[in-house]
């Protein structure tokens, strides 16, 4: 296999072992969101559905969406294992095809069930290509690359989920007659499926004397499906599969600290509507702007990971993310505290009652930029976002690098559950804590000290995390230069 020893991580972009690969993943992130917000866009705004009322279209599209992560990814985590990584991608690309074509149908007969049934094919789409996305990798990337290929992986991701919403927003609001919105929303959806599924036929297969666990013969494989179809329980492979991924030493510490990522993002993305509605007194258009900065922040974060890290102490990036995590939360939630509220943070109130008038006018995108603080928010949320980014991929590649071959995608697929699992169990404690009483910027707070007892878990569980940081930080301190 060819892979050379150091690496500039946008190089890799031009090799053909990780492009056609870049590429169909990051075509597939975007087409899920794409389709996802426009079907939400049409039910909330557009259609009216009697067993699916408005308020609750993106909860229940979310739902839909995210339980093949539970019930299956126990399931997909074995094929990846056992069969080969460059074929179930080209496999699940042209399954992906086949539902948005079922999609336009839907779109075409004006049918939410029938959207609904393709907005769960695509949650299944997503949960078979998961785990072989990520065991891919440390079959294709030496221990120097790896780092900067999962970079990559993660900025685009992020970056294409970000595309995909405001791609589906802008289809969505178009001026044109309804039918023509569909049909757009439709060659679009088919459109990004296809390329995908061009790009992913330019995936390099490995030959038999690279793989660390030799692909079966097309006799062994069939047993092998047929195997694990037989075995085949959600319920009994999704425990199997969480307790065998915590017997491997600090995989457990790894696999909670990505899905408290998950956790993280989930409450901003899920508060981001009324955070801007509410406390910054802003239009549709300063939630998006929200959303994107959030966004262009992790994949920002994700790409400097190769050129913060120290060599021997990649881990160190761990402490540091959640450091900086919990510090720009805390910031943003006393200045959004401030401008919305004044008095103290801890103070109890009626969570309506603002400083301002009730009846003051919505600002624009160029109406918030304009206003005293705005800045600090952004500039609070980008810094935030961005330590997200540099707290979560070192983690992938520990994963990764620590797992046997023979089991890394079951390991990512134990990821996959618990990361679906936090997600909704974020929905529900921000729901309570705001059903209760406390105020958004509250929630911020508790979020900021949630972060810390998240570092003080993963130093106890990990004590490889604490040991790098330290020995980064003599490093920094050593090797700096002053400037001036």
């Amino acid at each position: 296999m060819n892979s050379p020893s150091t690496h500039d991580q946008f190089s890799l972009l031009s090799e053909r072992r990780f492009w056609p690969f870049f590429s169909a993943q990051f075509l597939g992130a975007f087409n899920d969101n794409l389709f996802k917000f426009a079907v939400t866009l049409l039910i909330t705004y557009q259609w009216r559905v009697s067993w699916l009322p408005p308020a609750l279209a993106g909860l229940i599209i979310g739902a839909v969406f995210i339980s093949p992560f539970v019930l299956l990814s126990a399931l997909s985590g074995q094929l990846a294992d056992y069969f080969d990584k460059a074929r179930i991608l080209q496999c699940v690309k042209a399954l992906e095809v086949c539902i948005m074509g079922l999609a336009s149908l839907g779109f075409y007969l004006h049918s939410p069930l029938l959207l609904l049934l393709c907005i769960f094919f695509m949650g299944v789409h997503s949960t078979l290509f998961g785990p072989a996305k990520y065991a891919y990798l440390p079959e294709r990337f030496n221990a120097l690359e790896l780092l900067g290929a999962n970079a990559l992986v993660e900025a685009g991701t992020f970056l294409a989920i970000l595309l995909g919403n405001l791609l589906g927003g802008i289809l969505i609001t178009t001026d044109s007659a309804e039918q023509s919105v569909h049909t757009q929303v439709s060659w679009a959806c088919i459109g990004l499926a296809l390329t995908g599924l061009a790009f992913s036929w330019f995936i390099p297969k490995l030959d038999a004397q690279d793989l660390s666990v030799q692909p079966l013969s097309s006799g062994s494989a069939l047993q092998t499906l047929k195997t694990l179809i037989q075995n085949w329980n959600p319920l009994a492979q999704t425990l199997q599969s969480l307790r065998v991924a915590n017997e491997l030493p600090g995989m457990r510490a790894a696999l909670f600290g990505i899905s408290w990522m998950w956790f993280y993002g989930a409450v901003f993305l899920s508060i981001f509507p009324s955070f801007s509605k509410d406390l910054l007194n802003g239009s549709p258009g300063v939630a998006s702007l929200l959303l994107f900065v959030f966004s262009l922040g992790i994949g920002a974060g994700s790409l400097l990971c190769t050129s913060l890290k120290h060599p021997d102490y990649e881990l160190g990036l761990v402490f540091l993310g959640l450091l900086g995590m919990s510090l720009f939360t805390l910031d943003l939630a006393y200045s959004v505290n401030v401008q919305a509220y004044g008095g103290s943070l801890l103070e109890l109130r009626d969570p309506s009652l603002f400083i301002r008038p009730t009846n003051s006018a919505i600002l624009s995108i160029d109406g918030f930029l304009t206003k005293k603080g705005s800045f600090h928010i952004l500039i609070d949320l980008a810094l935030l976002s961005a330590f997200t980014g540099i707290f979560s991929v070192p983690l992938y590649t520990f994963i990764q690098s620590y797992s046997p071959p023979e089991s890394c995608a079951k390991n990512i697929a134990a990821n996959n559950i618990l990361n679906a699992l936090f997600m909704v169990s974020s929905a529900v404690i921000v729901g309570f804590l705001l059903f209760i009483g406390l105020t958004i910027t509250q929630v911020f707070l508790a979020l900021s000290i949630s972060n810390l007892l998240a570092l003080l878990y993963l130093a106890v569980q990990l004590p490889e995390l604490q040991t790098h940081f330290v020995c980064s930080v003599r490093e920094w301190i050593r090797d700096f230069k002053n400037p001036f």
